[in-house]
Formats: C-alpha cells, structure tokens, sequence
C-alpha cells in the first residue's frame, strides 16, 4: 500500500480511472484496486490480485480492509476492478459476492465505498449501477480514460504508466554492454577471492560500507572502463549475507543505526593478525566530501539491546518508525544498475535485495517480480525463498500501514 501525492483537481470517474495506473506506475490485471479517501482528498492505494476459486470472501475482504484501516485518517473509499471476465446483463456483476463483502466490511471499519467501477479490457462502467438509461450497456469505451484532462495532465508532469507490472520493473533498467558486464563479472571474482573470509573484519567492513556509501551517495560508473572494479566488489560483498542484511537496515534507517545495531548483536570481528583492508581506489571526484561512511562518530557510538532489536524488527517488517526513505530510493536505484551486471548468486543477492525494499515500500507485485529474476539467477536463494513465503501469505511491513511512515510515491511536480 502506498501513497502518491495527488495536487490534481479530479472531477470524474474518468478521471479516477486514469490516475490509477498512474499512481501504480502499470496497467493493473485481474485486480482489486482500493483507494482511501479523506473528504474530498485521495489517500492510500491498494491492490491486490483478485481471489479465484471457492476462496471464502468475507475472509477475503477482512484481509483487504485490515490494510485500510492503518489509514487514520480515512473516512471513505473508492474501488476500481479490473477484470476480463465477462459482464453479461445489468445487475449481475462479476465477483458480487466479494464485493458485496468488502462493501459490509469496509463500512464496519468506517471507511465505506463510495463508488465502484469496473474496468475491462475495452471498456468501464459504475460497478453499482444497474439502469441501462443511467449507465450506457455494456459500459464506455477506454477511450475516454486515456483522453481524459488529467491523464494527458499526469503525462505532461512526467508521469508515464507501463503496461504490466513486468514492464514497469524493467523501466530504468538499461541493458549493460556484453564487456561492461565481463570486466565487473571479474572483477566480482577478483575481490570475492580476495575478501574470503574477511568481509566481517571491523577494518573490512568499515571499508565496504564506505565504497557503498560512495556509491549510494554519487552516481559511479560501474559499468565503464574509469571504474571497473567498483560494481565487481559491490557485487562480491553480498556473498556475506551480513553485509547484505546491513546494507537493507541502511537504507531504511540510516548509517549510524544499521552500525549499532550490527554492532550490539555481535557481528562484527576483530582482525587477526591484522592486514589491511581489500577496497577498489575510489580517488576525486568520486568520493564525496563529508562522506557519511568515514564518519568516526557512526562507528564509534555506543551500541545498546535497543539497537540490536530494531536492526531485528526492521528486517522482519515489525518495526514501526520512520523510514529514510530518500536513502532507501537511491539504494534502490543503484540496486537496479547492479542487477544489470552480474549473474549467478550475486545477482540473486542484488534481486532479493530490490524485493526487499519494494516489499518495505508496499509494492509486492514488483517485488514478486525481482524474486523470480532471483530464482532464475539462483534457484532456492534462501533470502528469496523467505520473502517470497512472506509476500503469498499477504505480508506486509508494520511501517508500510502507517501513512505517516509509508512510503510515499516522489511527485512528478518540481515547483
């Protein structure tokens, strides 16, 4: 469930209709879509995949609205169904009993539908509606969604919508070229050898951290010949799953917390004998000037049980804070350019690591989508096969609930 901020003046169904894709960022498919409302004023969007079989659908509709109700300050709410299955006649639509019981239940929880609509591959019409004289039989064409002024308003804003959830996770994504991607595979190779045994030594550690947080915070080519071996060692770090849980609890929470935390549960070790650390050059202008990761007092604060429990609850979605989640988007990007350049187990660790934060964001479909590129690169990955269980059990993060702490779409506008 996320949020998406809404500064347009939305006066139709059609409207409505055509700020959905965009507010998901894809066309949804055999979906239930949900939106919260505050008076007048759009809130949370929510989709779900719609139920099939003989699934029990007041069940069904006490889930959806479990995810609705971490919306405080909702007062009302709007359903957009998007279905290929026929609509035969007036006044029998399609999935009548789960709607009829998320209706009854979403009015329990005081956030009532105040319209409905669905919407088939070619056309859309008043899910509530049965007077052909009122609502044109079989319903309007799509047309009119995709013409709308809003629509054409969101597009000039920069907002683009793919047309599937796939697509959308593909969008930014460019395809390296085949010798970019062999310099960082060895590169990976080199820096794994290198490392072996070694990513958890504190002076280790503290370096990778650093090479990320220059990574994090500038955009650094690692695809090209200036810095070949900077994607390589990223990429050969994940094969400790101590640094990839560290990095996952950084980019929520920041530095000093995934620092402490990783530090009062132990898991950091001296070195002996000591060497010295194994990092890719990383010389002006590369490295930014204040960079977080060579800052002494992130290291050195004390660490307490406290620190150690949050860095659990974060990665088990129990943790019910704020979120950094400026950090967490540019994670997110570099994530993205990684996955374009490596292979095997290291691009399960870069896959699973994306699913994650979509997952933190609220957006499992896209994360169920890095999963599989998981499973392909890697087949039975432990971190995906977990949140993959996670996700089909209709997990969701404790933060992503709140509105205060979810995350919320970047708008498009500027000024």
């Amino acid at each position: 469930m996320t949020t998406f901020p809404s500064p347009f003046r939305i006066s139709s169904p059609a409207d409505i209709l055509s700020y959905v894709p965009h507010a998901l960022g894809f066309v949804p498919f055999e979906s239930l879509v949900i939106l919260t409302l505050t008076g007048k004023r759009l809130g949370a969007t929510l989709r779900v995949d719609l139920p099939y079989g003989d699934g029990d659908p007041a069940q069904f509709a006490a889930g959806v609205c479990s995810f609705l109700v971490a919306d405080d300050t909702a007062d009302g709410s709007l359903m957009m169904l998007y279905t290929a299955t026929p609509w035969d006649r007036p006044g029998a639509p399609p999935h009548r009993s789960m709607v009829n019981a998320l209706d009854s239940a979403l009015h329990r929880a005081g956030i009532g539908l105040r319209d409905g609509w669905l919407i088939s591959p070619s056309t859309w019409r008043d899910y509530f509606c049965s007077d052909a004289q009122c609502c044109l039989w079989p319903g309007h064409p799509l047309e009119g969604v995709t013409d709308s002024a809003l629509n054409a308003e969101l597009i000039f804003e920069g907002s683009s919508v793919a047309p599937s959830v796939d697509a959308a996770v593909q969008l930014g994504a460019a395809a390296p070229a085949p010798q970019a991607t062999a310099e960082v595979a060895r590169a990976c190779a080199k820096y794994a050898a290198l490392c072996r045994g070694r990513w958890l030594e504190t002076s280790q550690f503290r370096a990778t951290v650093e090479v990320w947080e220059a990574a994090i915070s500038l955009p650094l080519p690692l695809e090209c010949s200036e810095q070949p071996g900077v994607g390589g060692f990223l990429i050969a770090s994940l094969g400790s799953k101590t640094v990839r849980d560290f990095l996952l609890v950084s980019s929520c929470l920041g530095l000093g917390s995934a620092v402490r935390g990783a530090r009062a549960c132990g898991l950091l070790e001296e070195q002996h004998p000591a060497a010295p650390p194994v990092a890719p050059a990383l010389t002006h202008p590369l490295r930014p000037a204040g960079n977080s990761g060579s800052d002494a007092a992130s290291w050195d604060a004390p660490a307490s049980r406290a620190d150690a429990l949050q860095l659990s609850d974060l990665l088990s979605g129990r943790y019910e804070g704020a979120m950094t989640w400026s950090r967490a988007d540019s994670v997110h990007d570099l994530l993205i350019r990684l996955s374009a350049v490596s292979a095997g187990e290291g691009k399960a660790a870069v896959c699973s690591m994306l699913a994650w934060i979509e997952f933190a964001r609220g957006r499992g479909s896209r994360a169920c989508v890095h999963l599989a590129e998981a499973e392909a690169a890697a087949p039975g990955y432990r971190l995906a096969r977990l949140l993959s269980e996670l996700i089909s059990r209709g997990g969701m993060p404790a933060w992503a609930r709140k509105r205060s702490s979810a995350w919320a779409a970047p708008s498009r506008r500027t000024g």
